[in-house]
């Protein structure tokens, strides 16, 4: 479940964005699914230092994440990693994570939010 501390750690402003992401490879320790390694998750809302996913699957608190975003003007996708910070269990047996991003994401994230809002 997210704790109401990690609200207190936010360092900036969250976005409204639904969209897409990839996830590029999670180790069969992290995902407690089993079947195709292509899985994808959809953003609920994104801040510079982190982001709010759905998941069809659930991971593990503390887990590493990776995950392809598409920015406008480039052909290739970013890479964005960060870590699993909180997980709870929502409608349709989908899983809200929290994912606090490593520093190294921040300004692609960043780019990324302003051009979807």
């Amino acid at each position: 479940m997210m704790p109401e501390a990690y609200d207190d750690r936010r360092r900036a402003p969250r976005s409204e964005i639904q969209d897409t992401l990839f996830i590029k490879s999670i180790s069969s320790s992290q995902v407690t699914s089993v079947g195709s390694d292509f899985k994808t998750c959809s953003t609920i809302n994104v801040s510079a230092y982190g982001m709010q996913v759905l998941l069809d699957f659930e991971v593990l608190i503390d887990s590493e994440i990776a995950l392809w975003i598409v920015q406008d003007g480039q052909e290739d996708r970013v890479l964005v990693d960060g870590t699993v910070r909180w997980t709870t269990k929502s409608a349709n047996n989908k899983f809200l994570v929290g994912i606090e991003l490593n520093e190294d994401s921040v300004n692609h994230i960043e780019k990324w939010i302003e051009q979807n809002t």
